[in-house]
């Protein structure tokens, strides 16, 4: 999969799958455009990363200012865009009786108007340059309905469902410019999303979650972020050069039961 001298976005690498897929197309030879709402965390992440010419850009992708921005750093610095991860997200849990309209648009605006942003903004130069590839992070709740600890993750699950619906809705509208658009759907995924979503859960609680969630797997175990960032770095790659508009499970067996 080698990806030498490709200028790739990645959204939300600052931690979890984002970091993961940052290390692992940078080992592949890929110039990056690594962005973040958590500034402190992205400087890491950035410091981490092999080889030389990579860009930070620090802030909000729900914001159009933001995904603009990244697609001219891009384009500014090395000339091209040749893919974009959108992963930036959150995990929700709220029952729909209790969610605001606040807390909807907050969620969609991170989960899925991010995606629609940058998508928007790096179209332009993929079409000029007719190449391009764009992975979108689904889910497994992109599936299915689904609850924890006795709530309801729907508006999590809308967000991912519509990131799967707009990978495949590109991928069909932009196929003959040579612009491919994929979703890469992971299971359970040990990352810190949980602890994001609910810091005051405690260590023998989140525990109990990532048992639950590896014994509804047939594997056995959730994944880890590298194993994720392996699929979407295939994705992106022209070991993938057939493969649009659809997504890539990698969910342990879940979805087979």
């Amino acid at each position: 999969m080698d990806l030498k001298g490709r200028v790739i976005i990645v959204t939300g690498a600052a931690s979890g799958i984002g970091e993961a897929t940052a290390m692992r197309l940078a080992s592949e030879g890929a110039h990056l455009v690594i962005n973040d709402i958590n500034g402190q965390d992205l400087r890491m992440t950035g410091e981490m990363l092999k080889g030389s010419g990579h860009l930070q850009l620090e802030g909000d992708v729900s914001q159009e200012s933001t995904a603009k921005a990244l697609a001219q750093a891009a384009e500014e610095t090395f000339g091209r865009i040749d893919g974009l991860v959108n992963n930036a997200g959150i995990h929700y849990i709220h029952d729909i009786n209790e969610i605001t309209s606040d807390d909807f648009d907050r969620v969609v605006g991170i989960n899925l108007r991010s995606m629609f942003l940058c998508a928007k903004h790096v179209i332009p130069a993929m079409l000029r340059q007719r190449q391009g590839s764009i992975v979108n992070l689904a889910s497994i709740s992109s599936y299915v309905g689904q609850e924890m600890e006795g709530k309801s993750t729907v508006l999590y699950n809308i967000t991912k469902a519509g990131a799967l619906q707009m990978a495949r809705s590109l991928a069909t509208r932009y196929a003959a410019d040579g612009i491919r658009v994929n979703a890469v759907s992971p299971g359970a995924t040990h990352t810190n999303q949980i602890i994001h979503e609910n810091p005051n859960r405690g260590a023998e609680l989140e525990a109990q979650i990532w048992m639950g969630a590896a014994s509804a797997t047939p594997l056995g175990r959730v994944a880890v972020p590298s194993e994720i960032a392996a699929c979407i770095a295939f994705l992106l790659s022209d070991e993938a050069s057939f493969v649009t508009g659809t997504a890539l499970i990698a969910d342990g067996g879940y979805l087979a039961r």
